[in-house]
């Protein structure tokens, strides 16, 4: 019975939404008018490579160190004996004439300052020659699994709005940092070259499936309700997992395994204490669930998506419901978890 309730709330909803954004031509008396086929939204897609710049470095890097020629011997005063060379000894270390060669010519770093930069790069430099084939690859070696994850994503939050990206491929220092930064309309998205694609892909998958939603969900930036923020975030984690399967629930989520352990332990206290704040959106309860309570939030979210996919609900409808339609099924759906062994 509670997937019929669901599922009922949900296509009722949903084909309000889709008749009224549609649309159709006139139906025959009697028949619902068929919504219009929507058309792809464009994702204009932009790449900067900046591995090459690093590749030569690291080639200019390796190559043997100059030293100074030695100082001639020169003859003893009163004596026709030469006076030993003095052996000329380097003028710059490694280290150092590897770091002045960085900033001269890659310059490129995820890290805060550069003093981290200089450390990380003293650790890493041993571990680059393993890797250097696939830095050699720049862009294209990640292109096809890069452009698998953008398309997932977006089928799965049938993504309705433009959206234009830069993919900025970079070598950087065994940290596997994927980070963004927006230009005007523009969605920069870092992708480190050295690591691993089980490193770089779930980073990647979360940030694309968080712009996406952004730019789908009823709610848009701002959710209004704590059921929207949850939902949100759970909407996000299983998005990632389609695009990246076969991790922990904790990875999707982006919690240590401790948090995401006192959340799952505590799911039954937290839900009795969020299913009567679903429809408060004040600043107070939103600022507590996007911080301190913030791996309840998505605990919560992620165990409601889940019911709600169990349900044939799909995500893109989950993100586009009515405040009052999400709340109603999600108090069904809780009252459920809680009631559970």
């Amino acid at each position: 019975m509670r997937h019929l309730i669901l599922a009922a709330m949900f296509a009722a909803a949903g084909s309000t939404t889709a008749i009224a954004a549609e649309s159709a031509k006139p139906a025959k008396q009697g028949k619902p008018a068929a919504p219009a086929k929507r058309a792809a939204p464009v994702i204009d897609i932009k790449v900067r490579d900046v591995s090459p710049r690093f590749v030569e470095f690291y080639e200019a890097a390796n190559k043997p160190l100059p030293v100074p020629p030695a100082t001639p011997a020169t003859p003893a005063e009163g004596s026709q004996a030469a006076a030993p060379a003095t052996p000329a000894l380097p003028v710059e270390s490694e280290s150092d004439r590897r770091w002045r060669m960085f900033k001269q010519s890659y310059n490129f770093t995820s890290q805060p300052d550069e003093a981290a930069t200089r450390k990380a790069l003293e650790a890493a430099w041993p571990r680059y020659a393993a890797v250097l084939p696939q830095i050699q690859e720049g862009f294209d070696g990640i292109s096809a699994s890069t452009s698998a994850i953008n398309t997932k994503i977006g089928d799965q939050l049938q993504l309705e709005q433009a959206m234009s990206l830069r993919f900025i491929t970079y070598v950087g220092t065994f940290d596997g940092r994927v980070w963004s930064t927006v230009d005007g309309e523009r969605l920069n998205i870092n992708l480190p070259l050295e690591v691993s694609a089980e490193v770089r892909n779930l980073p990647l998958s979360r940030i694309l499936a968080r712009a996406m939603l952004e730019r789908s969900a009823a709610w848009g930036t701002q959710p209004r309700n704590l059921v929207e923020f949850a939902v949100g975030e759970g909407v996000l984690a299983h998005a990632a997992q389609s695009a990246v399967p076969g991790l922990s629930p904790e990875a999707y989520l982006d919690l240590t395994p401790e948090q995401f352990a006192k959340a799952r332990d505590n799911k039954k206290a937290d839900l009795k204490m969020m299913v009567d704040k679903l429809e408060d959106g004040s600043p107070a309860t939103m600022a507590a669930y996007s911080g301190e309570k913030l791996a309840q939030a998505r605990y919560a979210g992620w165990m409601l998506v889940e019911s709600f996919l169990k349900d044939k609900s799909r995500l893109a409808d989950m993100i586009r419901q009515r405040p009052d339609v999400l709340v109603k099924a999600s108090r069904v759906a809780m009252a459920s978890i809680i009631r559970a062994k």
